[in-house]
């Protein structure tokens, strides 16, 4: 701590409660300490075991002061940073992957526009009338009315009146 090396320190509330001085509530590796981690890390070693952990913490004490559970969370997050820092790799790279892609099926498709393009004659869509108001003209509209006006007297006549009321029962 004075002689340059950290450790453990109790927290300072002046100043705004940061960590800004020596006082500091939390474990804050040297240099080397941080250099030994990840010589050990980049060498492959990723969960080390409690006896492990205990003989890391004992040589590190050497270049500050130090705890076994400050060895076993670094190793966590350093693991866990090292995966986001993967995923996010890996997402930009499938990301600019996926871009290519769909630039490549733009211009493919456009150049296959380009080169299949034959010129065909306007389309002109023309609708049928499902019920044609005026397809008749004015003598077959009256026959059809008279008949319509025979049809309605006859059937009165002939059958009983329909009942249109619904039944549940």
């Amino acid at each position: 701590m004075d002689d340059g090396m950290s450790g453990f320190c109790i927290k300072s509330r002046i100043g705004g409660g940061g960590c800004g001085g020596t006082k500091c509530g939390r474990w804050n590796p040297t240099t080397e300490q941080v250099r030994v981690l990840t010589d050990l890390f980049r060498s492959g070693l990723r969960t080390p075991s409690t006896d492990q952990i205990q003989k890391i913490s004992s040589q590190l004490s050497f270049y500050g002061k130090i705890e076994s559970k400050n060895v076993f969370y670094w190793f966590q997050n350093h693991k866990a940073r090292e995966r986001q820092k993967r995923r996010r790799v890996s997402s930009v790279a499938h990301e600019q992957h996926d871009q290519i892609h769909r630039d490549d099926k733009v211009s493919s498709a456009k150049h296959f526009v380009d080169v299949n393009q034959v010129s065909e004659p306007e389309r002109v869509i023309e609708t049928l009338q499902l019920f044609p108001l005026n397809s008749f003209n004015a003598s077959e509209s009256a026959k059809r009315r008279l008949f319509t006006n025979e049809c309605k007297e006859t059937d009165q006549m002939d059958h009983p009146p329909l009942d249109l009321r619904l039944s549940f029962l």
